[in-house]
């Protein structure tokens, strides 16, 4: 972690506003205090949880803090004495040392409070007068992460204002951290590493292209679906048992030869045919209904989560990947799944991958993905929906209004081909835009 920009302006008291979302208050944590300082987790009733978590994991870390402190303002989040009250009750006991505020979480009552309780120090005076003075308070920083730009902004004595860039290198958040810092324990294990890489990318280029992707299924997945799934009494359709399942044999002939070159690596094919009961011997999957469901659209994310590894070093990703993250939500049943996410030094960038043309659907993958990146990441979030739309350009414009261009992009059929570079191109034309 290179933080040498940095380094000035870390505190050996750091007060930190506890907000509805805790990301801007850890990385501020990781990379404003001195060794042996001591974190104020400032939290109201409602954050109280969102502070007690981020203690814990800081505490877990080993930053070589000397102590991490809740200071509770219970339902006065908006209460100028009290909130003045409650830390100048910690400030009186600080007799040395650089004391800082980082108020990018909190209410903006939360902020204008205690900036002003922090900025200002009562004269002692012996004179017996009951009349307060105050002076400036000396060896403070106030501090702000502007997430626009990705940036630590501090504000100077004078009124203006510094701002260092934290870069990738700066702090690394790992996924799984991201998802703990929200208390949200993921029920599963996200894969690091995607399945049939080669046949995913073969799929990829059949798909780019909108005859082929139409003769695959009208031909090939039309016929593997009539072997292979069976209708519900409520009308809808699931895949077979694994005994129907062994049977079913369908021609490659009409295939591209890049899919068929992918098949026979894959060792599927039994006399110029896919057959499942070939692809239950490679032991390619644990159940055979999970290969349907590969080969049914989930192919789509496998092929992108390969593409992201291929641009993690120079994008400095790192390993910090993955593919479908399962979210438990309070009140769902199934609650809510990232297909594909990374982080980029502590910022999240959330992709949903669907092989669907309909408007309608990409739409709505987009906004949803887009709203709960937003509650996992903030407003430092990016959202990349990657579809199978001819026209990715006007589904982004139609959806404009109501989510903000610069921090979502659609990526169509035309893409696919080349996805990690249209997704590198992305990610440094964001880095232009916040330069």
């Amino acid at each position: 972690m290179s933080t040498s920009e940095l380094d000035n302006y870390k505190v050996d008291h750091l007060f930190l506003l506890i907000g509805e979302n805790p990301l801007p208050n850890y990385v501020a944590a990781k990379l404003l205090v001195n060794k042996d300082g001591t974190v104020y987790l400032v939290h109201t009733r409602d954050t109280y949880e969102t502070a007690n978590n981020l203690q814990i994991i800081l505490r877990e870390e080993n930053n070589n803090l000397k102590d991490l402190e809740l200071i509770s303002l219970e339902d006065y989040e908006s209460d100028a004495h009290y909130i003045s009250t409650e830390i100048s009750t910690k400030l009186e006991k600080l007799t040395n040392g650089i004391i800082g505020l980082n108020y990018t979480g909190g209410t903006k009552a939360m902020s204008a409070h205690s900036y002003r309780t922090l900025f200002y120090e009562e004269i002692k005076e012996n004179n017996g007068s009951n009349n307060k003075k105050y002076k400036q308070r000396e060896n403070i920083i106030f501090t702000y992460l502007d997430p626009r730009n990705l940036e630590m902004c501090i504000d100077s004595e004078k009124g203006e204002r510094e701002r260092i860039k934290i870069k990738p290198t700066t702090l690394e958040v790992d996924l799984i951290k991201l998802f703990n810092l929200h208390r949200l324990n993921l029920t599963n294990t996200p894969d690091k590493e995607a399945k049939l890489p080669n046949l995913s990318r073969a799929m990829a280029n059949l798909f780019s292209n909108e005859s082929t992707r139409n003769s695959w299924f009208s031909g090939f997945y039309k016929e593997f679906c009539n072997q292979g799934r069976r209708t519900k009494p409520n009308g809808s359709t699931d895949w077979r048992s694994k005994t129907d399942l062994m049977e079913v044999s369908v021609s490659i002939e009409k295939l591209p030869e890049e899919m068929v070159t992918a098949f026979k690596e894959e060792n599927f094919l039994i006399d110029n045919k896919l057959s499942l009961k070939q692809v239950q011997k490679t032991n390619s999957f644990a159940k055979l209904k999970n290969f349907c469901e590969w080969l049914d659209g989930l192919w789509l994310e496998h092929y992108v989560l390969e593409e992201v590894k291929k641009i993690s070093a120079d994008k400095f990703i790192n390993k910090n990947y993955g593919m479908t993250f399962k979210i438990p939500l309070e009140g769902t049943e199934k609650g809510f799944e990232f297909d594909v996410a990374f982080t980029r030094g502590y910022q999240l960038f959330a992709i949903s991958c669907s092989t669907t043309s309909k408007r309608d659907l990409c739409k709505q993958k987009l906004f949803e993905a887009y709203l709960r990146a937003r509650q996992m990441g903030g407003d430092e979030a990016r959202v990349i929906l990657i579809c199978c739309s001819n026209d990715p350009d006007s589904i982004k414009a139609e959806i404009g209004n109501l989510l903000d261009q610069k921090k979502i992009a659609v990526f169509g059929c035309e893409h696919l081909t080349d996805l990690s570079k249209n997704i590198a191109d992305w990610i440094s034309q964001k880095d232009k835009e916040a330069a």
